[in-house]
């Protein structure tokens, strides 16, 4: 079991009480001792494993991190002057001056955003502060708001001074040129950090709108207790489906003698290729043991199995639909002989547990990471052998 990190310092405790908590949609649990949450999370994924009738080897483990100020990503609603999550009560927006979720550096973020003023009622935002603690900003809008955002300019020009920018679902980055903004092509810049031992981190290339875990204290044990059971299976071929960025992809190559990772997001494998294309020199080696292929892999997969001892998993919640058919197909002795599931819901890891069930694995552990906490809403990890 990984050491649990050292509880983050927000200038609150356990016994406070956020004043939004009755109307934001954010936080289920605040009135439920972060103690006794932990039990409601194990109970609730026990239930999912009971109603599919599974049954792993060894007792469903938890690991805590902290009670709130975790989260160093934050997707935030504009909606007339009000910025925050969906209220309770009446889905209308709740405004919220601070999030008690968000670590100190997004919070100082979150203040200081809040001070500018939008020529348009609605959008949606992210934040982000890096590992390197900079900040960075996307806005998804109405095409009509966009383009008056661009032409009225000075608010852009403003918050440049305080952030990276990217525009829309292509994620664009306004840049000035002759006297007007223009929609450059996406960056990759280092927004996200995955762990290669428990001393390394390596800084992930990505655009601020990627997907990335939320928070980094929590990636670190996530990241820690897949390392160690890929090391315990001895992996010689690691087949991953959903690599994003490669915040699973490196810390599984530097256990394993090679990797595929598999993703159908081409942004992302931007990303991944431009840290790979950054290692430091010590690390140059996982350039020689990482393969990229690009493809929707919950439809169709031409690698073939049998090649792999071990496959990494970290699918949508869709769960892996299409990636298990190839497996099915082969005998069981050609099979891979581990498997690791990550997963935030519940619902459709279960049922792709049921059909590996069936191919001829069992649950050898599981454990649930509080990553979001106050939430219903829980990580799991889950290795199984052939």
């Amino acid at each position: 079991m990984p050491k649990t990190p050292k509880k983050v310092i927000s200038g609150k405790n356990d016994r406070d009480i956020c004043p939004h908590h009755r109307y934001c949609s954010g936080c289920q649990l605040w009135e439920i001792p972060w103690s006794k949450q932990k039990d409601l999370k194990l109970e609730n994924l026990k239930n999912y494993l009971n109603q599919y009738d599974l049954k792993p080897q060894t007792p469903v483990q938890s690991v805590e991190i902290a009670p709130f100020g975790l989260r160093d990503r934050l997707d935030f609603t504009l909606d007339h002057e009000k910025l925050g999550l969906f209220n309770n009560s009446d889905k209308t927006i709740q405004d919220l001056p601070e999030c008690w979720q968000l670590s100190p550096a997004l919070q100082n973020w979150l203040t200081e955003f809040r001070k500018f003023k939008w020529p348009f009622n609605k959008a949606s935002f992210r934040l982000r502060v890096s590992p390197g603690r900079h900040q960075g900003l996307w806005i998804d809008a109405a095409n009509i708001d966009i383009k008056t955002l661009l032409e009225e300019k000075n608010l852009l020009l403003e918050l440049q001074k305080y952030c990276f920018i990217e525009i829309g679902q292509r994620r664009k980055v306004p840049k000035w040129h002759q006297g007007r903004f223009q929609l450059g092509e996406p960056e990759a810049h280092p927004w996200f950090k995955t762990w290669l031992d428990e001393q390394t981190p390596l800084e992930l290339f990505c655009q601020v709108a990627s997907f990335t875990q939320p928070s980094f204290a929590a990636n670190k044990v996530i990241t820690g207790v897949i390392r160690n059971w890929l090391k315990q299976s001895s992996p010689g071929k690691v087949l991953e489906f959903g690599s994003g960025i490669g915040n699973l992809t490196f810390p599984a190559a530097a256990s394993a003698h090679f990797v595929t990772a598999c993703e159908v997001d081409s942004l992302a494998l931007q990303g991944l290729q431009k840290t790979l294309q950054s290692l430091p020199e010590e690390w140059l080696h996982l350039k020689e043991k990482i393969e990229i292929f690009p493809g929707d892999f919950q439809r169709k997969l031409k690698t073939d199995f049998s090649e792999y001892s071990a496959v990494l998993v970290n699918p949508p919640r869709s769960g892996l639909m299409g990636f298990l058919d190839p497996l099915e197909q082969l005998e069981k002795t050609c099979r891979p002989k581990s498997f690791v599931y990550m997963s935030c819901f519940p619902e459709s890891l279960c049922l792709d547990l049921v059909r590996l069930a069936n191919l001829g694995y069992q649950i050898k552990e599981m454990l649930v990471v509080d990553q979001f906490p106050q939430s219903t809403h829980y990580e799991v990890l889950c290795r199984l052998q052939k």
